[in-house]
């Protein structure tokens, strides 16, 4: 296999499909860890305000 071949090989793009797929799936991942932020800190909240009231 010469450069030229790899070169041509390394310079095609990604399918668009499995491009957006990716990009939902790390849209869906970030929903999710918001969700868990935002759940963990509203328990903190809460055992704060317990504790100290």
């Amino acid at each position: 296999m010469s450069q030229i071949d790899t070169t041509d090989k390394l310079a095609e793009a990604p399918e668009t499909g499995s491009s957006l797929f990716a990009l939902c799936g790390l849209g869906v991942a970030g929903i999710a860890m918001l969700g868990w932020v935002g759940a963990l800190a509203w328990i903190a909240w809460r055992l704060v305000d317990w504790l100290l009231f």
